[in-house]
């Protein structure tokens, strides 16, 4: 199996039904995001391959932490195949991101990756004020160091940092990316605003987002992606779709949302 079919929610880094006859929960659309981040904010979604449940991924703001003497948002994404894939590629993830709570950059990216028989496990450092990366792999315990552009992301770090945007529909958003040991500048097209359900979350008034994705993402790995994101103040990722060359499409869809807390 290709690994996109299962490492698609992220920038992104985007069920449980409710009980019969329960009334669907409306999320009241807001001209302004809340621009901060929640403690405790789970986003949990299903990715679901010709109609059936394959993997889960999960994004959760863990806690506030100390990075290089800055305060920062410790934010994990686990990502897992589940049994009916298992016994054909089988899949671990792990990822982590350290965003400055006042810039909302990315200060420090991790991953942990385990796909079939492919297993990686690597760690970049965003020097924020000397414009530079430090990247090491632990599997062969190497470091490498290169230049990056200001407020550069990582590519989950970015999901966030496009939730804080006052995104309008039909507009186009450049975010610098750094992914592949690599810089890109990652496209974010939006197209309309339309209804749209999350089963056992919600009603939301949801923008259509395009991202151009020319790095291998975490859920994906580079492919025509699109997505669409609620306009109520929190800006929750509802739902995620790729087009994989011989698979098709594979989807993520928001099954449960947390709002945590605010800090």
């Amino acid at each position: 199996m290709k690994k996109a079919a299962l490492l698609f929610l992220a920038l992104a880094l985007w069920t449980s039904p409710g009980f019969s006859g329960a009334p669907e929960k409306i999320f009241p659309a807001s001209e302004k995001p809340t621009a901060k981040l929640f403690l405790g904010e789970k986003l949990t979604f299903e990715v679901r391959y010709l109609g059936m449940t394959v993997g889960d991924a999960v994004s959760e703001v863990k806690e506030r932490v100390k990075v290089n003497g800055r305060d920062a948002y410790h934010i994990e994404i686990q990502i897992q195949s589940r049994p009916i894939l298992d016994w054909i590629y089988k899949v671990r993830d792990t990822h982590h991101t350290y965003m400055d709570a006042e810039h909302f950059h990315s200060m420090r990216y991790e991953k942990k990756t385990s796909e079939g028989h492919f297993k990686r496990e690597s760690s970049m450092a965003y020097d924020q004020d000397a414009h530079v990366g430090r990247y090491h792999s632990i599997k062969d315990n190497s470091d490498k160091e290169m230049l990056i552009p200001p407020h550069v992301q990582d590519q989950i770090s970015c999901c966030y940092w496009l939730r804080l945007q006052d995104v309008k529909p039909d507009s186009k958003i450049l975010i610098p990316v750094n992914a592949d040991e690599k810089n890109w500048d990652l496209e974010v097209r939006t197209h309309s605003v339309k209804k749209r359900k999350a089963d056992g979350v919600g009603i939301f008034q949801a923008i259509e987002v395009e991202p151009i994705v020319m790095f291998e993402g975490f859920f994906v790995r580079r492919g025509n992606v699109r997505g669409w994101m609620s306009m109520d103040e929190r800006r929750i990722p509802l739902v995620m779709k790729v087009k994989v060359p011989v698979l098709g499409e594979v989807s993520a869809y928001l099954t449960h949302y947390d709002p945590g807390v605010e800090n």
